[in-house]
C-alpha cells in the first residue's frame, strides 16, 4: 500500500536522493524528511535479517529499483534477481540499475507469480518490501518463497494485520488500496501459517508507529494528493484496526 504502486511518481513527488529511489512508507525514527526515512526503511529492513555480504537476493516487488542499488553498494551480493510489474516503475528501475552498474539477473516483469519460474533451493534471501499484502493468494507466495530459498535462507517482508479476528463492514474498501481483504489476517494466524510451512519465525516486529504513523504525520507537509492519501490511510487503519508488521522467517525442515 504505497501511494504510487504502479508509477514513478515518487521520484518527483517525494524528496528523494539519487540513486536510492524508493516507494516505501519510510521508517520515521529520528528523521524528518522522506529522503532519509525511505533509506532508513531499507537499513532497518536488512538489519534484523543480518544480511551478509556475497549473498544471493531475490526482491519480489522491486519498484523503482533503489533498494537493490542500496544493497549492492553496501553488501556486495553475489547475485541480485528481481520481479516487478511491467510499467513506469520497472522502466525507471532498469535505467537506474544501468546507470549504477547494478546487474539484476534475471529481472522478470510480471506479477509475483513469476517466482514459479525460478529454481528451487537457490536464494539466500527473498525480500518483499512493502508489497506482500498485495499478493493473492498470499499462501502461495509463502510456499514459493520457501521453495526458492536455500536451507536456512530467509524470507523478509512487511504485512498489514487485523488486530482482532473479526468480520469488518465494507471490506471491499481495502481493494481501493490494492489489498485483497481475504488475505489480511491476524499476527497469530500468519505466524502459525508460516510455521506449518516449515518457516522458523526469527523476528515479528510491530512497525505501525515508526512506519505508518510516521508517514501519516509527514504526509501533512506534502502536496494535496498525498495529504489526502495520508488522511485516508489514517482512517483506514483506524476503522479496520490494522497494524503493520515486519517479519524475518527462516527456512527449516517442514513439519
Amino acid at each position: 500500500m504505497t501511494p504510487f504502486p504502479f508509477s514513478k511518481s515518487p521520484v518527483n513527488d517525494l524528496p528523494q536522493a539519487s540513486p536510492y529511489f524508493v516507494s516505501n512508507f519510510g521508517y520515521w525514527s529520528e528523521v524528518s524528511n522522506y529522503k532519509d526515512a525511505g533509506v532508513q526503511f531499507l537499513t532497518e529492513f536488512v538489519r534484523h535479517c543480518h544480511l551478509t555480504k556475497e549473498a544471493s537476493i531475490l526482491e519480489v516487488g522491486s519498484g523503482l529499483g533503489g533498494g537493490l542499488v542500496y544493497w549492492k553498494q553496501h553488501f556486495a551480493p553475489k547475485l541480485l534477481s528481481a520481479i516487478n510489474l511491467p510499467g513506469e516503475q520497472s522502466n525507471f528501475a532498469k535505467h537506474l540499475w544501468n546507470e549504477n552498474d547494478v546487474k539484476v539477473k534475471p529481472f522478470l516483469e510480471g506479477g509475483w507469480e513469476q517466482i514459479k519460474t525460478l529454481p528451487s533451493n537457490f536464494y539466500d534471501y527473498v525480500f518483499a518490501v512493502d508489497c506482500a499484502y498485495h499478493f493473492d493468494p498470499l499462501v502461495d507466495f509463502y510456499k514459493e518463497a520457501y521453495r526458492v530459498l536455500k536451507p536456512e535462507g530467509k524470507l523478509v517482508f512487511n504485512m498489514f494485520h487485523y488486530e482482532k479476528d473479526t468480520k469488518h463492514t465494507f471490506p471491499f474498501i481495502l481493494k481501493l488500496f490494492y489489498m485483497p481483504p481475504n488475505q489480511i489476517s491476524t499476527v497469530d494466524k500468519t505466524k502459525l501459517q508460516l510455521q506449518q510451512m516449515g518457516f522458523l519465525i526469527e523476528h515479528e516486529l510491530d512497525w505501525t508507529t515508526p512506519v505508518i504513523k510516521g508517514f501519516i504525520q509527514y504526509s501533512q507537509y506534502l502536496k494535496l494528493s498525498l495529504r489526502i492519501f495520508g488522511s485516508i490511510l489514517d482512517k483506514l487503519t483506524n476503522s479496520f484496526q490494522l497494524s503493520y508488521h515486519y517479519y524475518v522467517v527462516k527456512k527449516v525442515s517442514k513439519l
